[in-house]
């Protein structure tokens, strides 16, 4: 049996915010022993620009923060001698960036988390083609990316928890009080959000109902204007806000322009049970593989029967509160933890790094 651990020097180039998962896919690299740069992508792709004037100013300067990314993953390149490079997401990273480590013979590859590859500006769909490998996180967007873009090097790679955040936490009483509801959704909106929310809301009036993320102004149902927070939180905010609820649910984004499907797991799908929390999750296919329907989590398909399972389980604490620790313990037992799906991306680098460049 060959022993041989190989540690690498990765770059990293992917979002930083606390709470991203590509700050989680980063970390998890480190604790597995890895030493790693990282290039914060949102420093050259401004999200938090949201005023008119900034936004427009944001579109103007795009060519020129791309090209900045480009220089910086160079110069970061020549220093540090990565055996790889791990791309997450890469919104602003140009093809032509991929070409230079193709021609320095460094494998780079990407972890795309996204439902579609077209609604994210011109960069990704030109520079997908041209990395050694993609890791979807969508099951069908392997077939996306096979017909739309020819990509050839591709597999499947589930979203999971991230330790440092998604685990069982003690809130103060302060925070129990502020956060606490019957049902909580957190996640940006969407018509369909919208209307499954809205119909719970009509169906039981007395839940006491919490809504927490962006785009939720755009929302026009009268009955959920009590509940809307509106407001994006992330890090261990996130994390407490699950806690604090009774019910966590777990609704999925639609298919989006280009994509074959909508979401059928994502990352809340992981991070709701590894925080220890209750979570009532869309059922479909996929999402039922990864826990057992009643023992490990609920599930609904219908408005009808997120009601009826809304109902069941806010008058049955104790069975609450036993499918919320057995859910926690599907997820550290089975290896849903980002730093076990990173295991796989390092075992691809363990096929492709030469063994004279991680000595």
């Amino acid at each position: 049996m060959n022993t041989e651990y190989r540690s690498y020097r990765i770059l990293c180039i992917g979002e930083m915010w606390l709470g991203s998962n590509a700050r989680a896919a980063f970390m998890a690299l480190r604790r597995l022993g890895h030493s790693i740069q990282v290039i914060d992508e949102h420093l050259y792709n401004p999200a938090p620009w949201r005023s008119t004037p900034l936004r427009i100013a944001r579109k103007l300067l795009r060519p020129l923060l791309v090209r900045e990314l480009s220089l910086e993953a160079k110069r970061r390149t020549e220093i540090f001698c990565p055996d790889g490079v791990v791309v997450y997401k890469g919104k602003a990273v140009h093809s032509d960036l991929i070409r230079y480590y193709k021609a320095c013979s460094i494998p780079v590859v990407n972890i795309y988390p996204d439902v579609s590859f077209h609604v994210h500006g011109p960069y990704i769909p030109r520079a997908l083609p041209l990395y050694d490998h993609i890791f979807t996180t969508k099951s069908w967007g392997i077939a996306d990316m096979q017909q739309q873009l020819g990509v050839k090097n591709i597999s499947f790679l589930e979203h999971g928890y991230d330790p440092e955040l998604d685990h069982p936490l003690t809130l103060t009483d302060g925070e129990r009080a502020r956060f606490g509801c019957d049902v909580i959704f957190i996640g940006t909106w969407s018509s369909k959000k919208e209307k499954l929310l809205g119909c719970l809301k009509r169906a039981l009036p007395a839940v006491k109902l919490m809504i927490w993320g962006s785009q939720w102004e755009k929302s026009s149902s009268p009955e959920l204007a009590s509940s809307i927070v509106g407001k994006e939180v992330v890090g261990e905010s996130y994390s407490k806000r699950l806690v604090a609820a009774s019910i966590c649910l777990g609704i999925l984004s639609e298919v989006r322009t280009g994509a074959s499907s909508g979401d059928l797991i994502t990352s809340r799908t992981f991070n709701i049970p590894g925080c220890g929390a209750f979570m009532l999750h869309e059922r479909n296919e996929e999402s039922v593989r990864y826990f057992k329907e009643d023992e490990e989590a609920a599930f609904f398909e219908t408005p009808d029967e997120l009601v009826d399972r809304v109902k069941y389980y806010l008058s049955h604490p104790e069975r609450r509160a036993e499918v919320a620790a057995n859910g926690r313990e599907r997820c550290v037992k089975s290896g849903y933890s980002t730093d076990d799906r990173m295991k796989r991306v390092v075992q691809w680098f363990d096929s492709h790094v030469s063994k004279s460049s991680s000595d």
